[in-house]
């Protein structure tokens, strides 16, 4: 579901307000089996771990289709920054404060990363942190509240592979494990990549333990959560 908060929207241009206005409300039906859902792996690039106010400075993000990276189906788009962040801070994600300085408005940039995604369900690693990000953009920048499912792959890969989970912490790490090899990383786009190759195995792996759906997968993960919290 796609609906405004009661606040006034940013103001858009004509061109932008009417891609907003054509985004589709529609979800994506997690009873299909794992192998033909079309899957968004997102990576985001920010001026800081804060997800609640450190800005976004880049998305990343690649698709699966029919158990397969589309190779064709990519994103990688840039957010115009007021001000570069910290040279600290460029030191960890590579993004140069010129380069931060020329991306997209960030408007355009998230209606683009939307329309890239559309309904279907988004994963990453660590979910949570591009999840609040993102979602907090999409409020600020167009005034959306986007209901879209989300899946971890740093919480699925333990529960599915529990014997390599005490030394596999990071995504590095996993993608060590699996043998796994990636023509780059750290970046926004290279690590949706990276995070994409993982989510294949751990498909695969979770389609062997008899769990054929995406709506089974997140059963999983509830009562993961649910005994966590027992």
């Amino acid at each position: 579901m796609i609906w405004p908060f009661a606040r006034p929207l940013p103001p858009l241009d004509a061109a932008s307000d009417a891609r907003r206005a054509g985004l589709s409300p529609r979800k994506a039906d997690l009873k299909q089996p794992l192998a033909s859902l079309r899957w968004c792996v997102v990576d985001v690039e920010t001026g800081g771990l804060d997800a609640q106010r450190d800005p976004l400075l880049s998305i990343g993000a690649v698709a699966i289709e029919q158990g397969r990276i589309a190779l064709d189906a990519s994103l990688e788009v840039g957010l115009t920054q007021a001000q570069s962040t910290a040279a600290a801070n460029i030191l960890i994600h590579g993004i140069s404060g010129s380069e931060q300085r020329v991306g997209q408005p960030p408007p355009e940039a998230l209606l683009t990363w939307l329309e890239f995604a559309q309904g279907t369900p988004r994963v990453a690693f660590h979910a949570a942190f591009d999840q609040t990000v993102l979602q907090r953009a999409e409020r600020e920048q167009l005034g959306l509240s986007i209901d879209a499912p989300w899946f971890d792959a740093a919480v699925v890969a333990p529960l599915l592979f529990p014997d390599a989970a005490p030394h596999c912490r990071h995504l590095d790490d996993w993608l060590a494990h699996f043998g796994i090899a990636v023509y780059a990383r750290h970046g926004a786009l290279a690590d949706a990549y990276a995070t994409a190759e993982l989510w294949l195995v751990l498909l695969q792996a979770a389609q062997r333990e008899n769990l054929t759906t995406a709506q089974q997968l997140r059963g999983l993960l509830r009562a993961r959560r649910w005994l966590s919290a027992n």
